[in-house]
């Protein structure tokens, strides 16, 4: 009996020994199971991290194309058709040792050829080790137009009390702003001589209201008082200058883009071409064979071009759609108004050579939109001055952006000499209104010192034509991002 407990016991005690093995080899080989789907997670983890980086990578090369050149959008490859603009690639990527450790493509959509500069990107990146884990990354990057500016100017410049300008302000010269600026005010240097008075310099952008003090003479000076009453959003000097000579090669590429898919206006050979806009979508150019006389006094330097009303101009008229790039380019002076509606067009008025320094664009009568909402735009581009003339409306609205290439934005001095000229009758008008930005080489202005002009002026700044200007106007800057988003 006792040998057969003892047997018993064995057996027993062999039956724990074995499930207790068999349970230890259920854990060991459960646990490294457990590591191994660990260490899988956790490469499906880095692969769908990295993947994003990769995608990134391929948004950030991309955005350095345009900034090297920003009408790149095929990144030198066989242009894709849309909808899709692609795919381009795919490129490799290297981590920093130098190792290519996965792809990705990019396809990329250009802006509208009527006007924007906003791009489309979107980048598809990968693992080299998981090209089934992808992920996509989109982006609009724009670059802000020269109409991101309310007033660009390449003179010195003076805002009054009673401006009130609500878009950035720009001058590569001075500014005094006396005015309410919603927005910045900045200028290209660090201080200046105001030619309105003969102090001592004063801040590149300074203010009489109250008045500021004179420059500590530090880079960049340390005295200078926040006054929000006058900058709103601050003022910065000195920043970088926007360079009007940078028109000269705009000139010759918009001519060639006229050519291409827009058109071209031979000269007139006569005083010029009145072009009236029309809310079809057409455009109606007629030739001037006479412009009003001169009023009874003339001052000096005073041009027909400059100054006067159209008197004469054929019957016969061009009329014509907007054409597909929106470009018109008149080799002529230019008088125009008239109204769009859905529509958007860039219109220039340069006489050979293109680098001169001669015809204007006169704008006597209300030229609108139809819509406020960023659809329609206009824009005006001068060889020499953008002028409104002395038979303008009394109550004049302007819906465009304005450059003045080698001239000024303004009204010149007709003066109030004598009640049977009719310089007299119209040298002062109520109210001039632009929505819009100008750009302008020289002095601006549309009042004069003896009240002359325009009593009231209104500037409102269009937020639309930032990121959506009229067609192929002229750029400032790189390119931004506008949004992000992961599909």
């Amino acid at each position: 009996m006792i040998n057969q407990n003892i047997k018993n016991q064995k057996g027993t005690m062999l039956v724990a020994t074995l499930s207790i093995t068999a349970l230890f080899i259920v854990i060991f080989f459960g646990a490294i199971s457990l590591a191994l789907m660990q260490q899988k997670l956790n490469l499906k983890k880095i692969s769908h991290t990295q993947a994003l980086h990769i995608a990134e990578a391929g948004i950030n090369y991309y955005r350095w194309v345009l900034y090297h050149d920003s009408d790149e959008y095929c990144n030198k490859e066989t242009c894709q058709p849309s909808p899709n603009f692609g795919p381009y690639g795919p490129y490799s990527y290297t981590n920093q040792s130098g190792t290519i450790t996965g792809e990705y493509e990019l396809y990329i959509t250009p802006p509208p050829t009527n006007g924007s500069t906003i791009v489309k990107i979107k980048s598809v990146g990968w693992m080299s080790s998981s090209p089934n884990m992808k992920r996509t990354v989109e982006v609009n990057c724009g670059i802000k137009s020269w109409s991101n500016y309310s007033v660009l100017s390449n003179s010195d410049v003076n805002f009054g009390v009673g401006t009130e300008i609500w878009g950035e302000i720009h001058s590569n010269n001075g500014i005094r702003f006396d005015g309410v600026a919603h927005n910045i005010v900045s200028s290209s240097l660090l201080d200046y001589s105001d030619p309105d008075h003969s102090d001592p310099n004063e801040f590149a952008v300074h203010t009489h209201t109250p008045l500021d003090p004179y420059p500590d003479g530090n880079n960049p000076p340390e005295n200078v008082p926040s006054v929000p009453a006058v900058f709103m959003a601050g003022r910065e000097f000195p920043k970088t200058v926007v360079s009007f000579d940078l028109l000269d090669n705009y000139a010759n590429d918009m001519l060639i883009k006229a050519q291409t898919d827009g058109l071209v206006v031979a000269a007139s050979g006569a005083e010029g071409y009145h072009v009236t806009l029309k809310t079809d979508d057409t455009i109606d150019i007629r030739i001037i064979n006479s412009l009003t006389p001169y009023c009874r006094y003339k001052p000096s330097g005073w041009k027909n071009v400059d100054t006067l009303g159209i008197a004469s101009e054929t019957d016969f008229s061009i009329n014509t759609p907007t054409p597909n790039n929106g470009i018109i380019f008149i080799k002529d002076h230019v008088w125009i108004d008239g109204q769009i509606n859905s529509n958007r067009i860039t219109i220039l008025a340069f006489e050979e050579p293109l680098g001169g320094n001669v015809s204007d664009i006169t704008i006597n009568n209300d030229l609108l939109y139809t819509n406020y909402d960023g659809t329609d735009a206009i824009g005006l581009i001068a060889q020499r001055n953008i002028n409104i003339g002395l038979f303008s409306d009394d109550n004049l609205q302007i819906d465009a952006a304005l450059i003045a290439k080698e001239g000024r934005i303004g009204r010149y001095y007709y003066p109030c000499i004598d009640t049977n000229d009719c310089s007299s009758t119209y040298c002062t008008r109520n109210k001039i209104t632009i929505n819009g930005a100008l750009a302008t080489r020289e002095h601006y202005g549309f009042v004069h010192a003896d009240g002359s002009g325009y009593t009231t002026r209104v500037l409102n700044f269009d937020n639309n034509l930032v990121y959506t200007p009229p067609p192929h106007y002229p750029t400032t800057g790189e390119y931004t991002f506008i949004s992000w988003y992961e599909e």
